[in-house]
């Protein structure tokens, strides 16, 4: 029964039930919930780069940014600046201010999403799942020329294609926009998808992990699960605005 409820198939479907729930849940219900995202995306990340920062300083980032997205950038440098003064490292600065932008900024588009429309935030979930599925079921049956072996040695190009072709397809028809105007969006956000995933990757190699951690059972952690979405989230949010 517990090897049941943390198969992949499981998990992913609880996330995928959970994540529809809030995206049309009130704001009250929203933010927290982001704002906890944020704050395991920064403890996962943090401790992979063995960065002493604490990670309710994510979550504040992310409610600052909500607000105004420079405002998030300033503050993330100052708290970066704090760590990097104590230690006297360069390198514990641009650590903890890479995990700020990257748990603190990024999650708060999807709250700029949110603000937008629900269904706008609701395409950018269905169009990075349809992408994570195909990728997977595809790279996993038909997966024979590795991707890109030094960052991720599992991932092929048929898997890579499998996905593209599903998030473009999927997208033209959730999008609303003309034909070439969807296909041009489409790759575009394969292009974030892929990049988040790349991202995620080489963080992974550099510091000899499998996983960020194991609380989503075959899925590792949030960061793993929603590395795709974080990148995807802004450039979507440009396309909506524009």
């Amino acid at each position: 029964m517990e090897r049941f409820y943390r198969s992949r198939e499981t998990v992913g479907l609880l996330v995928g039930l959970v994540s529809l729930v809030i995206v049309f849940s009130p704001l009250y219900i929203f933010i927290p919930a982001v704002a906890f995202l944020s704050y395991r995306v920064a403890k996962e990340v943090s401790q992979a780069l063995k960065v002493e920062l604490y990670p309710v300083f994510a979550s504040t980032v992310f409610l600052i940014s909500c607000l105004h997205t420079g405002m998030g950038i300033v503050l993330s440098a100052i708290l970066s600046l704090t760590k990097g003064y104590r230690s006297w490292s360069m390198e514990d600065f641009l650590k903890s201010f890479l995990v700020l932008i990257y748990a603190g900024i990024l999650p708060s588009y999807l709250y700029t999403l949110k603000v937008l429309h629900d269904y706008q935030l609701l395409k950018v979930l269905i169009f990075t799942w349809v992408v994570d599925v195909f990728s997977y079921y595809v790279g996993k049956h038909l997966g024979k020329h590795p991707f890109f072996p030094k960052l991720s040695p599992k991932k092929t190009w048929e898997g890579f294609l499998g996905g593209a072709i599903g998030g473009v397809v999927t997208f033209s028809f959730i999008s609303g926009l003309p034909p070439f105007k969807s296909l041009l969006c489409g790759v575009l956000l394969i292009l974030c998808d892929v990049s988040g995933d790349l991202f995620k990757s080489f963080i992974k190699r550099q510091v000899g992990i499998k996983d960020f951690s194991d609380i989503l059972g075959g899925h590792g952690g949030f960061t793993d699960r929603f590395d795709s979405l974080l990148f995807t989230a802004p450039v979507y949010s440009a396309l909506v605005v524009l």
